[in-house]
């Protein structure tokens, strides 16, 4: 798994826009679109999973958030001035802030992405904002540096981090908005794991291992239907890896080879809030990389209908581990065009299913480089 994951997936361009509907003119790869000098800020690290280092120096650098009830927002002004208008929420305690700015009048010019949920009167919904809080409300937190956690929305993976270390990769579905519920889309930036929620009801949905990590958005297993022959996940488990939430991040159930999953993560981290966790945003001209064609993948020649990334997986009977070896490459070959990608150890994608991907966010006169992919979607239905 890890050495697939230090070498495929993922060369993705985040471009950040100046207004919400505003291509940038210069393509870079952090998260935000402003500079505050200071090392190891996540709004300026490049977003590249694989490189070890910076990503750990990030993920447990201090955080600045804003004081106060974790289940409560906090305006953010687009002036220093109470009389101005409010033009973001930030979720406190849990969610950072990029300080810009700190000014002699008693504010502080800030960067965020809007934490506006259901019922807000402010309707900036994942916006990528820069504004105005009051200095006091803000306080520097430290974080937690055994485990910390990056999601990326273009990849819908989970890259988690063990003391300071890619230890290993998940599928996810982030939310999916609508025109109706644009409040959907699930919340870019960098937040705290911060109460242990456990399992909860959506409609006729179970959710196990739920963590609250911003208000009302959770991180927890992919939801399933109990019925007294087992629990039912047909409805859920099939769209990950694809958007399909209300919002909160829903996480893979199957384990990995390393024997990770959601369980996993719960059981590990359920006691360590204050775990960081990184949302990076799918803008508009972000792509996929296409894996080496020498990239190595295995299959059990004996029936076997997935490819895997690893000669053993979770998914396989003992008894025909060691898989064989066959490349990326040798994919759309008659021996392997019919083999499925394994939903347990989650190997690259097939060129096609990437070539999908990367359409879709391709930057495009109507949907150019830097806008919220999230539009892309409400304005193409």
């Amino acid at each position: 798994m890890l050495k697939r994951i230090l070498t495929v997936l993922l060369c993705a361009l985040l471009l950040p826009a100046q207004a919400e509907e505003t291509a940038p003119a210069t393509l870079i790869n952090t998260p935000g679109r402003e500079s505050c000098g200071k090392p190891n800020c996540f709004w300026e690290t490049e977003m590249d999973f694989r490189n070890e280092e910076a990503m750990w120096a990030m993920l447990t650098a201090p955080m600045t958030v804003v004081d106060g009830n974790f289940r409560a927002q906090a305006d953010v002004f687009a002036e220093p001035d109470e009389n101005s208008k409010v033009i973001a929420d930030v979720t406190r305690s849990t969610q950072g802030v990029h300080v810009l700015e700190t000014l002699d009048n008693g504010w502080t010019k800030i960067e965020l992405y809007s934490s506006s949920f259901s019922g807000s009167p402010v309707k900036a919904y994942n916006v990528l904002t820069t504004g105005y809080i009051q200095t006091e409300l803000l306080r520097e937190v430290e974080v937690r540096t055994e485990f910390a956690l990056i999601v990326d929305k273009l990849t819908q993976r989970l890259y988690i981090y063990q003391d300071g270390k890619l230890f290993d990769e998940l599928l996810v579905s982030t939310g999916l908005p609508t025109k109706k519920d644009p409040e959907n889309e699930t919340r870019s930036g960098e937040y705290l794991l911060y109460s242990a929620t456990g399992g909860f009801w959506s409609g006729e949905l179970l959710c196990n291992y739920g963590i609250r990590y911003n208000d009302g958005d959770l991180i927890h297993e992919v939801p399933h239907i109990p019925r007294e022959s087992g629990a039912y996940y047909g409805r859920t488990e099939p769209l990950l890896g694809q958007r399909a939430s209300h919002g909160c991040i829903r996480v893979q159930r199957k384990r990995t080879e390393n024997g990770v999953n959601m369980r996993w993560i719960w059981n590990n981290m359920k006691d360590k809030m204050k775990t960081r966790l990184i949302i990076w945003e799918d803008w508009q001209g972000r792509q996929i990389a296409i894996p080496d064609a020498e990239t190595p993948l295995y299959y059990n020649p004996k029936g076997g209908k997935d490819y895997h990334d690893s000669p053993t997986c979770y998914g396989v009977t003992d008894k025909y581990e060691p898989m064989t070896a066959f490349s990326w490459g040798e994919l759309e070959t008659d021996a392997y065009k019919k083999l499925k990608v394994c939903v347990y150890c989650n190997p690259p994608l097939r060129e096609a299913a990437i070539a999908e991907i990367n359409a879709a966010y391709a930057d495009t006169p109507a949907h150019p480089a830097g806008t919220p992919h999230w539009r892309t979607l409400i304005e193409s239905k």
